[in-house]
């Protein structure tokens, strides 16, 4: 191995070599199907309607075997972005002893607020349904939080913790439900 890589001491030949023989593959894997393929000298035109649709046909194949993995990907980040952003468990991943309630409240809102930024992109792979009801979810969070944070300003922080802990958002519940019926019609 230490002969072969003292023959590419300049490492621009090297990646000339390695480009020249990728685009060679390339080009083969393009034409070699077509050069086995027997063929009549003269179409008709039903031949050409054929070709033309088993070409699309193709390309729906390639498509799909491209978006479907995405589609299914987009589903699973946001069904984890909206279990993360659960009263519950945000609670428990935000909340330490002696915060203080602004610090608290600060980091519970920053933290979905991060979370849901973090998986923006994943809007261009679910249908517009779902991504309505997780954005809403987002925001019934932040409302909750707020909520709690203004209609508790005596309780200490701990048990702010408690309640926000042992509290349960039915948007979400709603958001993740419609994540995984869109979900399950990637299975079919």
């Amino acid at each position: 191995m230490i002969k072969f890589a003292g023959c590419f001491s300049d490492m621009s030949t090297f990646t000339w070599i390695l480009l020249a023989v990728m685009s060679l593959v390339f080009i083969i894997g393009i034409y070699w199907p077509k050069k086995n393929e027997e063929k009549p000298l003269v179409k008709g035109k039903n031949q050409k309607t054929d070709d033309l649709v088993e070409k699309a046909d193709n390309l729906k194949v390639a498509s799909y075997n491209i978006i479907v993995p995405l589609r299914i990907q987009a589903c699973e980040r946001l069904l984890l972005f909206l279990e993360r952003i659960q009263f519950p468990v945000l609670v428990k991943r935000v909340y330490q002893p002696g915060i203080s309630r602004g610090d608290f409240q600060f980091l519970l809102i920053q933290n979905v607020s991060d979370e849901f930024e973090h998986n923006l992109a994943q809007r261009l792979y679910v249908t517009e349904k779902t991504w309505r009801l997780v954005s809403l979810a987002k925001e019934d969070v932040l409302n909750g939080i707020n909520a709690l944070f203004s209609g508790n300003q005596d309780a200490d922080v701990a048990r702010v913790a408690a309640i926000l802990g042992s509290s349960r958002d039915d948007v979400v519940e709603e958001a993740i439900i419609s994540i995984k019926r869109e979900f399950d019609c990637f299975l079919i």
